[in-house]
């Protein structure tokens, strides 16, 4: 993800898929513990345990980002500019849980994620750095849950993700002619992954519970082509260019997370979340052309941590009211920020309103407001791709997410 315009709402977008598909509360609270709705199967599916019978989410999340992404002309080398706008990004997700007997639930999500990807220009002063960019993650996760006592509950998933990249990137050839123009570079990857999850609930009492997740990291088996345009090199370096091995957003990383619920004698709940991301083991999410290699940054990215608390009360026998903040640590050092997954640490506040119908289903509706941060880039002097310089401005996207719920 280039951090331009548009590539914030790709970030955010990700975030979403990752966390907020999971979460029952504004500001991606109620993540680990909550176990009020059939969105637990994405977050905790040891929750399962705590609903009835049969019961089925399903959500969807628009993502507008609002940032732009500001080119310093005094220290930028190549002209073109700043990138295009950012466009809205839709991901929607469903879940389902059934109780088969009193010990055991099963149930599965389905996350996907539509529009995820950047087109920042094939002008701006970054195309040999990054001009189109996609990242689709389709994730289907059958899982179980057992009863083991009238506290403790356990739950397992096996993750079954299919991952599509695509990357575009201009290819700079007036540094040995000033009349050529540019050509493209090319790289699209597809492939399965599959990885398993472990999960846990413990209640202390009906109105406090703690949970506990963890995910593997997967690994997917990625069929990579690179295909050039008018890139104007030697035919052998373009055949050795084309055979190169490239991992291109192919690992999903380990993530573990804990949540803390209590309900109050007032019936207002409170919720805490932790979530640690091993980051470092993402894959690279860029591929350059330098004069005669291939570049694709990806040992850049550091592991960090998101925080989340949330608030909910009653306004009706029908309706609540929820409130809700995060915090994600940067996954990158400044000094080490490309224009690849370029994401700056990040925070946001949201509300909710949960609306009950009369046969017992009800709407949940969800505004974020996100600070994605200012991100800034120097890319550093390069003869073939010259130095880009900048950083974000007004760097706040809104996200609005509604889910009903059958219960």
């Amino acid at each position: 993800m280039a951090r331009c315009a548009r590539c914030a709402t790709l970030i955010v977008a990700t975030l979403f898929h990752a966390v907020s598909s999971q979460a029952s509360g504004p500001g991606f609270s109620g993540l680990f513990a909550t176990a009020d709705s059939a969105e637990t199967v994405g977050a905790n599916p040891a929750g399962m345990v705590m609903l009835e019978g049969t019961q089925m989410t399903l959500q969807g999340a628009l993502i507008q980002d609002f940032s732009t992404f500001e080119v310093n002309e005094q220290l930028t080398t190549v002209d073109g500019g700043n990138p295009d706008d950012a466009t809205p990004v839709l991901a929607p997700s469903f879940y389902y849980s059934h109780q088969y007997n009193a010990d055991w639930w099963f149930g599965y999500s389905l996350n996907i994620p539509l529009g995820f990807g950047s087109n920042n220009g094939r002008k701006w002063a970054g195309r040999y750095y990054t001009d189109e960019f996609s990242l689709v993650y389709v994730s289907l996760n059958p899982a179980a849950a057992y009863r083991v006592n009238e506290n403790l509950s356990l739950g397992a998933r096996v993750r079954i993700m299919y991952t599509e990249s695509s990357v575009l990137t201009q290819v700079n050839n007036s540094f040995l002619d000033r009349d050529f123009e540019d050509g493209k570079l090319e790289t699209k990857a597809d492939g399965v992954g599959i990885g398993y999850s472990l999960h846990a609930l413990y209640a202390f009492s009906e109105d406090t519970r703690v949970g506990l997740s963890y995910n593997s990291q997967i690994s997917s088996d990625l069929d990579t082509t690179v295909d050039f345009d008018n890139a104007r090199r030697p035919a052998e370096i373009i055949d050795r260019l084309q055979s190169q091995t490239i991992e291109v957003g192919s690992k999903v990383p380990m993530v573990a997370g804990m949540g803390w619920y209590h309900r109050m004698d007032n019936d207002w709940e409170l919720t805490w979340d932790l979530m640690w991301v091993q980051f470092s083991k993402f894959g690279a999410t860029s591929v350059e052309l330098d004069e005669v290699t291939l570049d694709s940054p990806g040992d850049i990215y550091n592991d960090f941590y998101v925080s989340s608390a949330g608030l909910s009360w009653p306004l009706s026998s029908r309706m609540t009211a929820s409130v809700g903040a995060f915090w994600m640590e940067s996954p990158v050092d400044n000094a080490d920020r490309s224009f690849a997954i370029s994401v700056d640490e990040m925070m946001g506040i949201g509300a909710g309103i949960t609306y009950q119908l009369e046969n017992g289903n009800d709407y949940d509706l969800q505004l974020n407001l996100i600070d994605t941060g200012s991100a800034p880039i120097d890319t550093g002097p390069s003869l073939v791709k010259g130095r880009v310089v900048g950083k974000s401005k007004d760097h706040y996207s809104l996200a609005i997410s509604l889910a009903y719920n059958w219960r």
